[in-house]
């Protein structure tokens, strides 16, 4: 517990400070190019670019490329979902939250140093799906022996479901990209989740014994298997839709 509070009480920090600077701070283009969201607002993408900017400069110094960036965020993605399966949840939340980050230095990489490909996107797409499986068949093995097994299927599947009804919809030329619950959106709630479950199960034990760790982070686990499925099904009616009036 003393590594997770010491290293979220430096992230606290680095949000307190923040504040100031968001004031001052013009917008970043990639982030108003990117999606709205009801789960996900301006401010907190705003800080993770922030916060992260000089990783990105460190890849670029040292002439990491873009599909090494990739690789090793897939690894980070497949250890969360080790920790997760191990019952570590604020582990594999921080490695879930900083493996998923990978995906958006590799390509902001990519784009700074002109090697932006065909290749290297699709690449970074397959791995996505590598990292996010690894991440909840970590949960469903640490569930295995409860009713939340089925929360973390329906999850897995509704997650999945929303990458699809995309990319079907793209193949078939019936771009859609509304949805609440996408993967920027199902990494911050199943992340920041893990990583604030132990810390309040801990301050909260003395008072309700019941409320594990595991059982706190049901809730973000059970929002995102909702939303997942509420996603996908509102893509699935728009893009059925775009397909019947095209033909």
């Amino acid at each position: 517990m003393i590594p997770l509070f010491v290293f979220n009480a430096f992230m606290l920090c680095t949000v307190l400070a923040f504040r100031p600077i968001y004031r001052k701070k013009g917008v970043t283009q990639e982030i108003q190019e990117r999606h709205a969201s009801k789960f996900l607002n301006r401010w907190m993408r705003e800080y993770w670019f922030w916060l992260t900017d000089p990783i990105i400069r460190f890849f670029i110094r040292f002439h990491i490329t873009p599909n090494q960036i990739t690789c090793l965020g897939t690894f980070i993605g497949v250890l969360s979902g080790l920790f997760f399966s191990l019952g570590h949840f604020g582990l594999g939340g921080w490695c879930m939250i900083w493996g998923a980050s990978f995906d958006m230095f590799d390509g902001k990489v990519a784009r700074l140093t002109n090697k932006e490909t065909k290749s290297g996107a699709y690449f970074d797409s397959i791995m996505d799906r590598v990292s996010e499986g690894a991440v909840f068949a970590g949960l469903i093995f640490y569930y295995r022996e409860s009713l939340v097994l089925w929360i973390a299927v329906m999850a897995l599947l509704g997650s999945f479901m929303v990458s699809y009804t995309k990319a079907k919809g793209d193949e078939m030329n019936a771009r859609y990209n509304g949805g609440s619950m996408q993967r920027p959106e199902r990494i911050v709630y199943l992340g920041v989740g893990a990583v604030f479950s132990p810390v309040f199960s801990w301050m909260l034990s003395h008072y309700f014994p019941l409320l594990t760790t595991e059982a706190l982070y049901v809730l973000p686990l059970f929002l995102v298997a909702l939303m997942t499925w509420v996603t996908s099904l509102n893509r699935m009616k728009n893009v059925m839709k775009m397909l019947d009036q095209s033909c």
